[in-house]
């Protein structure tokens, strides 16, 4: 009977496996597609795999024929695409008389090891326990879950520099330093491992042979972005705000004002208190809490105006709440700045200074342990405001010269801003209002179905 056929457009999580085995567990079922790419299906698990043959001059004396199965990983953690793409690199190596697992010895018998993940992540832990700065160790830990997916499923002894330029390809010039230091990291994986004997003692990894391939990394002018900053997608916000406002901290805070307000960062840094009108009635044209933005912090329009932001309730309430958070820390002290940073040296609160540029960053990568930059929420947020339609399904919902007021931007061209005589207040209060309710609502649960 041949397995049933799956494809891209397959909704994994609802395969059934084969049923129950009549000993109180379940039976496992086959997925195949078209190109003999495997999903096994038992439970609540789905795991890829590569079947191949083992050709005739490898089989055991008498063996007529040999399935074999090279595990890919979950379907939970791995796409289909990346499956697909390497069981397709295993067969083009098979193509080639390289087999899955490396060298074998013997008729039939082939040398079984660990994937590059679970070899090299207890490995890299005990490394970092031997930091002295922790940020810089859980750093050092969250590389390889999260930038060697195409290379974590693969057997340590069978990586070659191929596979890790699958790598570092994608960042060798846009993040050159963190680049540097992956490639550091999986030299000194497969070191160790060729020194347990556990893969051939050459250098895949080695800075010559990336080099060889991809060339010394383009240097960019001194402030110059290393291509987009890295965003969430907005459906997973909710999920996000929620892990967020749970972290009881200033940074966590400052994340959230970035977040609702959709600046940038060097406005939430350098917020000083008398940026903000809480009561903000005296101006029938612009109602409401405000916060005003100065013209050095985030220049907007041509005429020199400060940027003026409509403040929604929630904003209102996390501002309010680092105040008071300040006041009550530091008794008699004068709020000035609402961010305070810390000097390195003595640890002391700086009053002077605001928080570091690489706080609410560090808070997102290192402790929430999600790829995204302060800087990209922006992304998220024009994303999420584009996107929105009204009950026609087919219009758009939201005034696109108001989402550019929202993103801080002078938007249209120089004729339209000339005969614009106001920023669009009400349209960007409805719009951050929006923004501030779908962020802040409790994420779908997923129903069973029988």
């Amino acid at each position: 009977m041949k397995a049933p056929k799956i494809g891209p457009k397959t909704d994994f999580a609802s395969l059934p496996d084969g049923g129950p085995d009549g000993k109180g567990k379940r039976k496992q079922r086959y997925y195949t597609d078209d190109n003999g790419l495997q999903l096994m299906v038992v439970g609540d698990s789905r795991l890829w795999y590569s079947p191949w043959e083992v050709p005739p001059h490898l089989l055991k004396p008498g063996q007529k024929r040999a399935i074999k199965r090279v595990p890919l990983g979950s379907a939970h953690d791995i796409s289909y695409t990346s499956a697909l793409t390497s069981h397709a690199k295993i067969h083009e190596d098979i193509g080639r008389g390289k087999y899955p697992g490396g060298s074998l010895k013997g008729a039939g018998r082939r040398k079984s090891g660990p994937t590059f993940e679970t070899y090299g992540t207890p490995l890299v832990k005990n490394w970092a326990a031997k930091r002295k700065n922790a940020k810089d160790a859980k750093g050092y830990i969250n590389i390889i879950p999260m930038y060697c997916e195409a290379i974590n499923p693969l057997p340590i002894e069978t990586i070659a520099t191929t596979q890790v330029l699958d790598v570092l390809r994608p960042i060798w010039d846009k993040t050159p330093t963190m680049a540097e230091e992956i490639r550091a990291l999986i030299a000194r994986v497969i070191a160790a491992a060729g020194q347990e004997e556990l893969r051939p003692k050459n250098e895949p990894a080695s800075r010559a042979a990336i080099v060889a391939v991809l060339g010394e990394p383009k240097k960019r002018p001194p402030g110059a972005r290393g291509g987009p900053m890295k965003a969430l997608k907005y459906r997973d916000m909710p999920s996000f705000m929620i892990e967020l406002r749970a972290i009881k901290s200033q940074s966590a805070r400052a994340t959230e004002a970035l977040i609702l307000s959709n600046l940038r960062t060097n406005p939430v840094r350098y917020l000083h208190i008398d940026h903000l009108d809480f009561i903000g009635d005296e101006d029938p044209d612009r109602p409401g809490p405000q916060w005003k933005v100065p013209n050095e912090l985030m220049k907007v329009d041509d005429d020199g105006h400060d940027f003026v932001l409509p403040m929604v309730p929630r904003l209102v309430e996390v501002l309010q709440e680092q105040i008071a958070y300040l006041k009550e820390t530091f008794p008699g002290k004068p709020v000035g700045l609402l961010f305070p940073g810390v000097d390195r040296d003595t640890g002391q609160v700086t009053f002077d200074k605001p928080i570091s540029e690489n706080t609410m960053r560090d808070l997102v990568v290192w402790t929430m342990e999600r790829m995204a930059t302060p800087h990209g929420f922006r992304a998220t947020f024009q994303t999420w405001a584009e996107n929105q339609l009204q009950d026609d399904d087919e219009t758009a919902k939201f005034n696109p010269d108001a989402i550019g007021y929202c993103m801080a931007h002078n938007p249209g061209d120089e004729v339209k801003r000339r005969y614009r005589r106001d920023r669009l207040w009400k349209p960007r209060v409805g719009i951050h209002t929006a923004w501030a309710r779908f962020i802040g609502r409790a994420p779908a649960k997923l129903r069973a179905v029988a």
